[in-house]
């Protein structure tokens, strides 16, 4: 699963993980005083943008490649990122209450699972996208040959 050469796997674990986790780590390292009531908190918010631009860029990548032939199959990932929204706003709605009603720990649970399921949307929804390098590369040879 992970290629550790490919660029795919150095960008998500660069920019996803350490720098989109910045909101998770940094007040540690300022000496915030993080315990158990801010950590479901702080995770939440992290796996909420993930959610978000991944269902997006789940849909934008199914109509770029729509044809009349796969008007079922766009319905059906339509409906899946639907249900991905409906699971987001339900674990962070779950996981608010808990953490206000003193359920750290399943809140806790709750956020990771979340911040979980969006890293894996993420994979999936940029595992056949070429990334930036790879396309510079493709025209630069294309316009100069391959010794480029």
């Amino acid at each position: 699963m992970f290629n550790f050469k490919s660029i795919r796997t150095k960008y998500f674990w660069i920019a996803i993980i350490c720098i989109g986790t910045i909101g998770i780590w940094l007040p540690f390292i300022l000496g915030d005083k993080i315990g158990p009531k801010e950590l479901p908190i702080l995770f939440t918010t992290y796996y909420v943008s993930i959610y978000f631009s991944g269902c997006l860029d789940s849909v934008l990548s199914k109509i770029k490649n729509f044809q009349d032939s796969n008007r079922e199959e766009l319905i059906k990932n339509f409906l899946d990122v639907i249900g991905l929204i409906l699971l987001s706003i339900a674990l962070v709605v779950s996981t608010i209450l808990l953490n206000k009603e003193s359920y750290h720990k399943i809140a806790l649970v709750l956020s990771l699972i979340g911040s979980l399921i969006g890293l894996r949307l993420w994979w999936v929804n940029n595992n056949d996208k070429p990334t930036f390098n790879e396309v510079i590369r493709q025209e630069s040879n294309e316009t100069h040959g391959n010794n480029w």
